[in-house]
């Protein structure tokens, strides 16, 4: 603790601090290292988020958004640029939602970095919603339950989970699992809600709706060539906005697109030049009206609209 203080408190260099305290360089180098690992010195790099306002506003004026906030890639890699679009969706948060207010959540990989950076919101009545179903078919965790949890804490809010699979056999399944009354009390307040926060997936086989085992063998397959490009909620559409298969869109639990749509604010979180299809399909269909995207993704959907 002691060689910490005076290397990083003090600015002392390590020659200075192994000649006062009688020992070798190489283990002031080593008593720094460990300070590190056991947590007595913790290193917070702090940097203002500055969107990328030429790209927002570009996006934002095409589309006619309530507002687009573009995160510069500081640091290349997908983590580090979810990190950044959960602080950025904290802040808004903490500008909009108010007393009373439902809000959506759906889950995927982008939320639990939202969930990640929420702040300790001192708003009250407020009611938190899983937009569409999360149960599994296999192992695979979706993590719907810890991204309501999290809204949850921060909000101190009343939780309305949707405890069904998200994709089911038969439109006549999907329509007795919506009738159920917990299902359909979730599904209201769903519709219901001001405030929608949620991801946008690309349509792949690394989706976490095929991983989860939703699709059997040769359907996703008959997705893709049905010219599917992202979904929104575990709900498909083409590049053009569109709905890829009306038939899957009605074995779907949750909210509907259309639903989303209406929303005072449908806030969409995306990263990735990989997900550029799916976001100007997204915005196309005229799902969204807010949307938290990087700077690769945002230059590669203004080239798509080209």
């Amino acid at each position: 603790m002691r060689v910490a203080r005076l290397y990083y408190e003090f600015g002392c260099k390590q020659d200075e601090i192994a000649e006062r305290e009688g020992i070798s360089r190489s283990k002031v180098s080593r008593l720094l290292d460990r300070a590190i690992k056991e947590g007595i010195v913790k290193i917070e790099i702090v940097y203002p988020l500055q969107p990328v306002h030429e790209l927002a506003e570009s996006l934002r004026e095409y589309f006619g958004l309530k507002k687009v906030v573009v995160i510069p890639v500081i640091v290349d890699h997908p983590d580090a640029v979810r990190d950044d679009l959960g602080r950025a969706v904290n802040s808004f948060l903490g500008e909009i939602v108010e007393d009373g207010d439902i809000i959506g959540v759906s889950w995927g990989t982008t939320l639990p970095f939202v969930v990640k950076h929420l702040d300790q919101y001192h708003v009250k009545n407020v009611t938190v919603v899983q937009l569409n179903g999360g149960v599994t078919k296999n192992y695979l965790s979706t993590q719907s339950g810890s991204i309501v949890e999290g809204f949850v804490k921060s909000f101190n809010a009343v939780p309305y989970m949707l405890p069904a699979p998200t994709i089911v056999d038969s439109t006549e399944l999907a329509q007795a699992i919506s009738a159920d009354s917990n299902v359909r009390q979730t599904l209201e307040l769903a519709r219901r809600a001001r405030i929608a926060v949620f991801g946008i997936g690309r349509a792949s086989y690394d989706s976490i709706l095929v991983q989860a085992g939703y699709f059997k063998h040769g359907e996703y397959e008959e997705l893709l060539r049905k010219g599917a490009v992202g979904d929104i909620c575990s709900r498909f559409f083409r590049l053009d906005g569109n709905i890829a298969d009306p038939e899957l869109n009605q074995r779907t639990v949750g909210i509907t697109l259309e639903d989303l749509a209406r929303k005072e604010y449908a806030i969409a979180v995306a990263n990735g030049v990989e997900k550029a299809e799916a976001i100007t399909g997204a915005l196309r269909g005229r799902y969204i009206n807010t949307l938290f995207i990087d700077e690769a993704a945002a230059q590669r959907c203004l080239e798509l609209l080209e």
